[in-house]
């Protein structure tokens, strides 16, 4: 059976497509291709993500312009890998998340929205399609992140490593495997802030939407008073589980960092060597603070393309790290794999890495049309 993975993460780069393969229980990548968001959606979305005044109708608009970009995502992959959409079984997409609270932030209910309407899939491949993958593991106490652990444990656990599988998109987060070990030996949580801010500055600051192999930051320095205060973040110290997203590293967040770095004389390039450094130090403070003997560090995620963060963080620690072959499919192939174990009515949350109270099956269907 072939089935098709959707991402769209907190970067908001736009919608990662993977086709996989499954057969005898075992998932192969068939395909991948990226379909970047318009600049105009790509600021109205970051709007809704920044929690500025809105309107009811731009959110409503948005879910069914995301629902018909994530269809003709899915149209586009089948055409680049010569498939007829006859031979899909399903659709799994994650849905574009604009808001992610699982700490009742402002005395309100612990909550998650992801955009975009499945029907659009459903219609134009006319077969199921699972999203919505976070809300039912929140329904029962957890964060509703991270959930590619699940995935992780089944495709990289083994009996010689402890791996920790570090993806660095708009935000970073680590899942760590010991070696042998069992699905409730699972560690996973988000380390902090990925691209975000660095992506945000370099978007405010040079008119360009990310640091391309980290050069700007190459051509900084490190205003270390502000970095300093920076690994002083509560969040940081947070016992896992935990998780975060734009809902703390917004535009405000950023603004006050840019100028503390400008009140120590620092240039626009200081203050994207600067966040880099926050992005690279966080992660190593992690591992430093909650994970202990690493054999094997996999990265993954656009951070993985910035020459800079990868060097800070192969200083920083001392574990040995290669990059993934699957840098840019990683979590596309996942939700594929967690959609295939929903439709099977198999739980994928793990409580250890959520905090949930149980194992749930994750995902609400949409069925196909019936002709």
């Amino acid at each position: 059976m072939l089935a098709i993975g959707l991402m769209s993460g907190t970067s908001l780069d736009g919608v990662d497509a993977c086709l996989i393969e499954i057969k005898n229980n075992k998932f192969t990548i068939k395909d991948f291709i990226c379909v970047p968001y318009d600049l105009d959606l790509k600021k109205r979305l970051l709007l809704i993500a920044s929690n500025k005044p809105t309107t009811i109708q731009q959110i409503c608009s948005i879910n069914v312009e995301l629902g018909k970009i994530y269809a003709s995502s899915c149209i586009k992959l089948l055409k680049h890998s010569k498939i007829d959409k006859k031979e899909i079984g399903y659709v799994a997409m994650h849905g574009q998340t604009v808001w992610h609270n699982p700490n009742n932030k402002d005395h309100l209910e612990s909550s998650t929205l992801q955009l975009g309407d499945p029907s659009y899939i459903a219609n134009a491949l006319n077969c199921k399609v699972v999203s919505g993958f976070r809300y039912m593991d929140m329904a029962v106490g957890g964060e509703g992140a991270p959930l590619v652990p699940f995935v992780n444990w089944k495709l990289y656990t083994n009996k010689k490593e402890n791996i920790a599988l570090q993806n660095i998109g708009g935000i970073s987060n680590v899942t760590y495997l010991k070696k042998n070990g069992t699905i409730d030996d699972i560690l996973a949580f988000d380390n902090g802030v990925g691209n975000m801010l660095i992506d945000n500055a370099m978007r405010r600051l040079f008119n360009k939407e990310y640091d391309n192999h980290g050069f700007t930051a190459k051509k900084g320095k490190i205003i270390q008073e502000v970095l300093d205060e920076l690994l002083s973040d509560k969040y940081l110290f947070l016992t896992p589980p935990k998780s975060t997203g734009r809902e703390k590293y917004n535009d405000e967040y950023l603004s006050e960092i840019i100028l503390k770095i400008k009140s120590f004389g620092g240039s626009d390039e200081d203050v994207i060597t600067t966040l880099t450094a926050y992005t690279a130090d966080s992660i190593a403070l992690s591992y430093q603070l909650f994970l202990k003997d690493i054999d094997k560090v996999i990265l993954s995620g656009g951070g993985a393309y910035n020459d800079y963060l990868v060097e800070r963080l192969k200083e920083k620690i001392p574990s040995k790290l290669e990059i993934s072959n699957n840098t840019d499919s990683l979590e596309a192939f996942s939700f594929a794999v967690m959609g295939y174990y929903t439709l099977k009515g198999k739980p994928t949350n793990v409580p250890s890495v959520t905090g949930a109270s149980k194992q749930v099956i994750l995902g609400q269907i949409t069925d196909p049309i019936i002709r």
